[in-house]
């Protein structure tokens, strides 16, 4: 009888540190629990509506079996895109952090992260799934800022818990999806296509330019270049020398493919 009695003692007992060991915010244990299965991509692509293409290279650390955690980092190439998600057990028994702006290095604790959870002016919450063009994320984190007092590069992102980012939301509202490599392939190709298309043609009227403007002042310096009198008109060397920098200011202008930088091009 006392051995069935201490043997339910030390099942009730190992029934307890169980208990504490999964006392974790469920929020908090699905991140945790992510590593099954999580996306082996450690470059993803993003485009918005209008061909605008970003690499981003992210990464995820879940830590040991002794010690699971959740830490996931991405970074873009080409765009503000840089945040941090991650999880800190040793914080209030659990929380969900957010850093989204390197530069300033604020960290945003949701320290009761029963999500949907608000922490001064940022909300995280869940979604089920997310269809983004022709494929359907699912279990998704959504972090969302306050224009007001947005600290952060960004406005909103998706972390889906498989797959890492899907949805980035800009400051200025344009919202960048989760494409497929082929996607971000094509639109560089095509850029350098009409980029090479576009210095061509700068070139060309850089080039025409010039020699307009060189001809000219060949033709002032002749002897064939006369006032209304009929007197030969001699051109000091100075506007020779001023005219050929304009020229050459222009080409330049050109060149680098800035219409703008025209109007540099002062006498």
């Amino acid at each position: 009888m006392k051995k069935v009695l201490f043997l339910a003692v030390a099942a009730l007992l190992c029934a307890c540190g169980d208990d504490e060991s999964s006392s974790l915010p469920k929020d908090v244990q699905m991140l945790l629990d992510s590593k099954n299965g999580f996306s082996e991509d450690t470059v993803i692509y993003f485009a918005d509506t209008v061909n605008f293409v970003d690499k981003i290279n992210q990464y995820v650390d879940f830590g040991t079996e002794d010690q699971p955690k959740m830490d996931y980092a991405a970074k873009a190439l080409a765009s503000a895109i840089d945040v941090r998600l991650y999880v800190d057990q040793q914080l209030n028994d659990g929380s969900i952090v957010v850093l989204c702006n390197p530069a300033l290095n604020t960290k945003i604790i949701f320290d009761d992260p029963d999500l949907p959870v608000t922490k001064n002016d940022y909300k995280l919450s869940f979604k089920d799934s997310l269809k983004v063009g022709d494929s359907t994320y699912y279990d998704i984190v959504v972090f969302n800022a306050n224009e007001d007092n947005n600290v952060c590069n960004i406005s909103a992102f998706y972390y889906g818990i498989h797959d890492g980012l899907v949805r980035v939301v800009s400051k200025n509202g344009v919202t960048l999806n989760r494409v497929p490599a082929k996607v971000y392939e094509d639109a560089v190709d095509r850029r350098a296509k009409e980029k090479a298309i576009a210095d061509s043609i700068a070139q060309a009227v850089a080039d025409s330019i010039a020699q307009a403007v060189a001809d000219s002042i060949i033709k002032a310096n002749t002897i064939d270049s006369t006032d209304d009198d009929g007197n030969p008109i001699e051109i000091p060397q100075e506007v020779v020398d001023l005219a050929e920098s304009v020229a050459e200011c222009i080409k330049k202008a050109y060149s680098s493919g800035s219409l703008s930088a025209i109007k540099d091009c002062k006498i």
